[in-house]
């Protein structure tokens, strides 16, 4: 169950552009979007081939409830050398403060991402991927775990290199099929980050999102690795925690790997 929302859009954006700036400028130590965070790139797996994400994950809420993917399962094809078709799905163990854990499936996500404009020398691609995330036919929903709602959200990716520092940056809009609208928002985010050895990756991010009418909301900043393996495997982790907003969380954290075909 993701948390909602920022105070103000321009805020986020504000902060997310100023922390963009002093990671290009003073820091070295940086990586690429998703995984192992929630900001993605521009990037499509290439075509007939197969990217498997499983992951697990932990959310720590301010009021002391607590989230966790166990795991979460991201499959992505190549229908073309622009054009992936995805789909996921986590298994949830939610608990809230002074109450016992429940668990269960969540929901489902199936979406598209499509690669409209590539720029190789100017190490540029722009994208978008639309998704929609729906509700499962099992007990998670009348056991609180989900809300009764089906969610559509189209996000656009900008991936953009300068030198050796890879960068990505996502601006979102989220729309719900049920009532109250306030549920409606954005999300924007920024990764960083550079290759620091021949298999090894570090990177950071500025996460952040919005309701609708700008009420409440979050910004978080997460620091992560990717070590790969080789051209198949790769092995990728992210910590980090809210550091704006009434909604922000404690505590984020994140352990996956990745294997590709």
């Amino acid at each position: 169950m993701r948390v909602r929302a920022f105070v103000s859009l321009l805020p986020v954006l504000k902060i997310i552009f100023i922390g963009a700036y002093l990671f290009l400028g003073a820091v070295a130590v940086l990586a690429q979007g998703s995984p192992p965070f929630n900001t993605d790139d521009a990037g499509t797996v290439e075509k007939k081939h197969w990217e498997l994400d499983l992951g697990v994950s932990t959310l720590r809420a301010r009021t002391g409830d607590q989230t966790w993917k166990v795991p979460s399962i991201d499959l992505g094809y190549g229908l073309t050398e622009n054009i992936e078709i995805d789909y996921g799905v986590p298994v949830l163990i939610v608990r809230a403060d002074g109450e016992s854990a429940r668990s269960g499936l969540g929901n489902s996500v199936a979406g598209v991402k499509w690669r409209f404009f590539e720029d190789t020398a100017a190490g540029l691609a722009i994208s978008v991927s639309p998704q929609v995330e729906f509700n499962n036919p099992t007990s998670s929903r009348r056991r609180g775990l989900v809300e009764d709602n089906t969610e559509f959200v189209l996000p656009f990716q900008v991936q953009k290199s300068f030198g050796e520092i890879e960068t990505a940056f996502n601006v979102g809009r989220t729309f719900h099929s049920r009532e109250p609208r306030e549920t409606d928002g954005w999300s924007a985010g920024v990764a960083a980050g550079k290759k620091l050895s021949e298999h090894l990756h570090a990177g950071a991010e500025l996460y952040g999102e919005t309701a609708r009418k700008f009420d409440h909301g979050f910004l978080l900043f997460n620091v992560g690795v990717v070590y790969e393996v080789d051209e198949s495997l790769s092995l990728s982790a992210s910590l980090g925690r809210g550091v704006a907003g009434e909604d922000r969380p404690d505590f984020v954290g994140f352990i996956g790997v990745q294997l590709m075909r």
